[in-house]
């Protein structure tokens, strides 16, 4: 592999791996003790970017246009007996006039039996210019996720009180709990919840003075507003039987046994790892299936920056069509900054391998996108 195709994803895991991150992990609780009542986590963006591009020539032969636009959302919701689950993208580009789209969407209900043990209804579609294909399968399956943010913004207003001096210490675990619990508290506003946490710390005895003081405030305020993506910890594995049907360009149908494990992890406040892997397999014929999995590792970086590796295989043995095979990967990496609000800028490196290339195809993308919520 040339060094000039892997040069961005190779420089951005150095930078999540070798660049530090102030104080973390000081607690003596780890974010993946947090365990909420009701686990509720929605994340919804819009990105775009835009290529104009004019070669040393007189005529036309090398411009080209390139624009892209795209939503991402996401749905946690888990209580004792209950949860589900929504995932979306929706992609359009355009290229010299060509238009393109792509779109992938799950969801899934899960009524809890026993402790962990779940009842499950899943809804699957995806739709490109190759075609639209439906899954709906039910099962069972065993695990759990919880949205651990709260701790995780707990732990990072400890560390940055600690850094500037307003703690004299750590806080004991109780004390720590409690001010991730007001945190997570629904129905206040802004300026009730850093009171609350204020009169919190204050009343641990550990504020130097007994004054937060006004670098402490922003503190507070800023680790509360920061936009950067939720922390989720827990894992499942499913099992389901049900229906794939393709409703274009040709419609079929067939039974699909479908296994799933899904992994998350948050090792600190300011890093997620999650993993899936995904296998379906044709019941009516056992040589057709596919496979898909997935890493992701996720990291905040000094100064406002956040870094993402990313990595996704995908095999398909005469899944889509039972004479056709393939396999494609996806290697990416990405350094992205809060510029205002909740608005971002990302560069993003991207290597992809799918079966039939002659070579490995790089890209490069700096795009905008904009945090609703």
């Amino acid at each position: 592999m040339r060094f000039g195709r892997c040069a961005v994803a190779v420089l951005t895991m150095a930078a999540i791996v070798g660049v530090g991150a102030g104080t973390c992990g000081q607690s003596i609780l780890s974010v993946c003790d947090y365990r909420p009542p009701e686990s509720h986590l929605a994340a919804l963006s819009l990105q775009g970017s835009f290529l104009w591009f004019d070669g040393p020539y007189f005529d036309d032969r090398t411009r080209s246009l390139t624009a892209r636009a795209a939503g991402d959302y996401s749905l946690l919701v888990s209580a004792d007996t209950s949860g589900h689950e929504l995932a979306a993208l929706a992609e359009v580009r355009v290229a010299n006039g060509a238009w393109s789209y792509e779109f992938d969407g799950s969801g899934d209900v899960k009524t809890y039996i026993r402790g962990d043990v779940f009842a499950i209804g899943a809804l699957e579609a995806a739709a490109s210019d190759d075609g639209v294909e439906v899954d709906v399968t039910v099962g069972i399956g065993a695990g759990r996720f919880r949205d651990v943010t709260p701790l995780a913004t707990a732990i990072r207003i400890q560390n940055a009180l600690l850094d500037i001096g307003v703690l004299i210490a750590p806080l004991e675990a109780n004390s720590l709990l409690a001010v991730a619990q007001i945190v997570g508290e629904i129905g206040l506003t802004e300026e009730q919840r850093i009171l609350s946490l204020t009169d919190t710390l204050v009343g641990t005895g550990l504020v130097l003075g007994n004054e937060v003081g006004v670098l402490g405030l922003l503190e507070v305020e800023q680790a509360l507003n920061q936009v950067e993506g939720g922390r989720v910890c827990g894992q499942d594995l499913q099992v389901r039987v049900g229906v794939s049907a393709a409703l274009l360009p040709a419609t079929s149908a067939g039974a699909t046994g479908v296994t799933q494990y899904n992994f998350a992890i948050a090792p600190d406040p300011i890093t997620q790892l999650t993993a899936s892997v995904t296998g379906k397999l044709r019941l009516a014929d056992l040589g057709r299936f596919a496979v898909d999995g997935s890493v992701a590792f996720t990291r905040r970086l000094p100064d406002g920056w956040a870094a993402r590796a990313s990595y996704r295989v995908a095999i398909d043995n005469g899944w889509v069509a039972a004479d056709e095979t393939g396999s494609e990967h996806v290697l990416s990496g990405s350094l992205t900054t809060q510029i205002i609000g909740s608005v971002a800028l990302s560069v993003v490196g991207e290597l992809r391998y799918e079966s039939g290339d002659e070579e490995i195809s790089s890209s490069l993308t700096v795009h905008l996108s904009y945090d609703l919520f």
